[in-house]
């Protein structure tokens, strides 16, 4: 699958959220919440584990409650009415720890894995995202594509100790986890921000590069009018990552991942839910995202009835 992105002339529009409602609403459910590690009372809540990580969530600003995983969420909602959501807003490693930990939180914003994990189970995807890119400005880039061409190799950028890699605390990054892993020293900043922070680093000429979803970097060029460039990485070149909202792998957890599949189908197809990965992955590339998506999602999902069909 050719992994370029989006429609020729389309313009895509999300209004910003209304602060006041929305803003009472999160702080109000924040401020009853129970503690991530008591059972739920009643099985009318779902704990939702949410950051301060535009455009995945946005907690403040002008596109309040208007990222990725904030619309996912009231979505996921939509369809399954007889439930009502709880925010529970921790840091990422924080959210890691509680899904090691059990406690019975879901979290939307994973990267879906096939053959699964002990931390968390697991839903269908709920969307796609093209591959992680290198994110930097453009002198870097021009620098970067010098030396190592395009698609550039992430082994090679990352052994090159006069380039400074950055990336939030908790991030992970799906194939190419592996070869961060193998390397050192690097920042991984804790905070708010999430992304949006490092790109201000890299910005003001503290860091040199991130890496990450081009919607990250559109995010950022539409709030501060601030170019930033993407430059494909060889490693997973033409990999999509398909996104999938990831529970405590207990029976609390498995429970919320067989409802929350249920309703899967409207899920995908939701307008909204539609016009919000839309917007973030506008003006990245030249396909047509809603196709890409669509197709991606097709793919996978007869990938895992074939492969469901073989183990009978």
């Amino acid at each position: 699958m050719k992994v370029l992105l989006l429609c020729c002339g389309l313009t895509v529009m999300v209004q910003a959220a209304t602060k006041t409602n929305l803003a009472d609403k999160i702080t109000n459910e924040i401020q009853t919440r129970p503690k991530a590690s008591e059972e739920p009372a009643d099985n009318d809540r779902l704990n939702w584990a949410i950051n301060d990580a535009p455009p995945f969530h946005v907690l403040h600003g002008e596109y309040q409650r208007q990222g990725v995983c904030d619309v996912l969420i009231k979505v996921v909602h939509r369809y399954m009415s007889e439930t009502r959501p709880r925010y529970l807003v921790m840091p990422q490693p924080r959210i890691a720890q509680a899904l090691d930990n059990r406690e019975p939180v879901c979290f939307p914003c994973m990267i879906f894995k096939p053959e699964g994990e002990t931390r968390a189970i697991y839903s269908m995807p709920t969307h796609l995202y093209y591959p992680h890119h290198i994110i930097t400005d453009e002198n870097t880039a021009k620098t970067l594509r010098a030396l190592y061409g395009e698609p550039i190799s992430l082994a090679e950028l990352l052994a090159d100790s006069r380039f400074r890699l950055g990336y939030p605390s908790g991030r992970r990054y799906g194939v190419l986890q592996p070869l961060i892993n193998e390397q050192d020293p690097y920042l991984a900043r804790s905070g708010p921000g999430g992304a949006v922070a490092i790109l201000h680093m890299i910005s003001s000429g503290r860091l040199d590069y991130t890496i990450d979803y081009p919607m990250i970097a559109n995010y950022f060029q539409q709030l501060y009018s601030r170019n930033m460039v993407t430059i494909a990485i060889s490693e997973n070149d033409q990999q999509p990552v398909a996104g999938a909202i990831g529970c405590a792998n207990n029976a609390w957890g498995k429970e919320q991942i067989s409802r929350i599949n249920k309703v899967m189908p409207q899920i995908r197809q939701d307008p909204e839910f539609l016009e919000v990965i839309r917007l973030w992955h506008s003006d990245v590339s030249s396909i047509d995202f809603s196709f890409f998506n669509e197709q991606g999602l097709r793919a996978i999902d007869e990938a895992a009835a074939a492969t469901e069909q073989n183990l009978k």
